[in-house]
């Protein structure tokens, strides 16, 4: 009988409600995008938990802490985005060109590159994976926390970084394509 390794990896779970550091435990070679886009089983399920404030805190701090235990089953559902494991590298190739995004949330944003094909509109490319696939892989990414009421979104402040993180779209507030300042001009203003 073939035996199935699982290594167990520290992971950050965002969930509106809370943010988990805990462990998930992954085959080696699988992807976060993967294992949360698994339909066999709707939880993700974490050992050596510590249950946190919704905050952008990389570590946990003890006035954040409000639950520790040594399993939990967080439903899949419920989770915005996490940090941890590894990332979906079946994005690359077939004329796939990084595209520089926003994924915004209520207090906060997540800036990164989604790779897509470069005829593609992101709205072409979000109808496409939304159902089947929520979960995405979102690479180079800054965690930005909410400014001061008028702050344009690209102004706030980097709470965060990471090579990749593992999004769910269907949670999002929505998902922008970024700009260059050249290209954010007001209609009608020449240069």
């Amino acid at each position: 009988m073939l035996k199935s390794v699982l290594e167990p990896i520290d992971v950050v779970v965002h969930t509106q409600e809370f943010r988990v550091h805990a462990k998930v435990h992954m085959r080696p070679g699988t992807s976060s995008a993967w294992l949360m886009n698994t339909e066999d089983r709707s939880f993700l399920s974490c050992t050596d938990v510590s249950m946190c404030r919704p905050t952008l805190s990389e570590t946990p701090v003890e006035s954040e802490l409000l639950y520790q235990t040594r399993f939990a089953a967080v439903p899949k559902a419920h989770v915005s985005w996490l940090v941890g494991g590894s990332p979906d590298s079946g994005q690359d190739g077939y004329g796939r060109q990084p595209r520089q995004v926003f994924v915004t949330y209520p207090n906060y944003a997540l800036t990164g590159l989604f790779h897509m094909r470069a005829e593609n509109r992101l709205s072409d490319f979000l109808a496409t994976i939304m159902g089947p696939k929520p979960f995405q892989t979102l690479f180079d990414v800054s965690v930005l926390e909410g400014g001061e009421p008028g702050t344009r979104l690209d102004a706030w402040r980097v709470a965060q970084r990471h090579a990749f993180v593992t999004v769910n779209l269907r949670l999002a507030g929505g998902v922008f394509d970024k700009r260059s300042p050249r290209d954010e001009r007001a209609p009608g203003v020449q240069v």
